[in-house]
């Protein structure tokens, strides 16, 4: 559950490209253009599946891609001031484009948080200068923050009860099942009108 051993294993884990599509669409819908994306490693799968759902989302609405407003952010180092000074480097790098992302995505809401704080020391107010929006719904995060951050959920209910019907059920074949989690839009991202 939520997350693989090998091909001959059954999973069951997060639908990360229709989550992030959901939210990027979401976004556009919202009037955003110019939409940054701050990575998580791109060695983990979901980097994968979630920015080819950016890319495709920005293609369905006829979109350009700057590709600057796509950075890596994040480590799968555990050294937090490692971390740290790889998303302040994504932060700067996306807040030098012109014009301006009106939105930034983040790829989990621990690095939101710390967005919320690199942008408010620079004198940008959120959502009214620029729309933040996380992943995982980590509540602690996402509902104390203020604004309240937009997120999309990861599913671990669902995630659970799928994976124990697959072990209460017969196995002929290795299945990997994907289950979507809902955007949660909170005041962390406004529309433009």
């Amino acid at each position: 559950a939520n997350g693989f051993a090998d091909d001959a294993t059954s999973a069951v884990v997060p639908d990360d490209y229709t989550g992030q599509r959901a939210l990027v669409d979401g976004l556009i819908a919202r009037g955003h253009r110019r939409i940054a994306y701050l990575q998580l490693p791109h060695a983990l799968l979901a980097t994968r599946h979630r920015t080819r759902a950016y890319e495709d989302a920005h293609r369905a609405a006829g979109l350009s891609l700057d590709p600057a407003l796509v950075v890596e952010a994040d480590l799968l180092d555990d050294v937090p001031e490692a971390r740290t000074a790889r998303l302040q480097h994504a932060i700067e790098a996306v807040l030098s484009t012109a014009p301006l992302p009106t939105a930034i995505c983040c790829g989990n809401d621990r690095m939101a948080l710390a967005v919320y704080g690199m942008l408010r020391a620079r004198g940008l107010r959120i959502p009214d200068d620029i729309s933040v929006a996380g992943y995982d719904d980590y509540r602690l995060i996402s509902e104390t923050l203020y604004p309240a951050l937009t997120t999309v959920a990861l599913p671990y209910r669902e995630i659970g009860r799928e994976a124990a019907r697959l072990l209460t059920e017969p196995q002929t074949e290795t299945r990997r099942i994907t289950v979507p989690g809902p955007v949660h839009w909170r005041d962390s991202v406004t529309t433009i009108t």
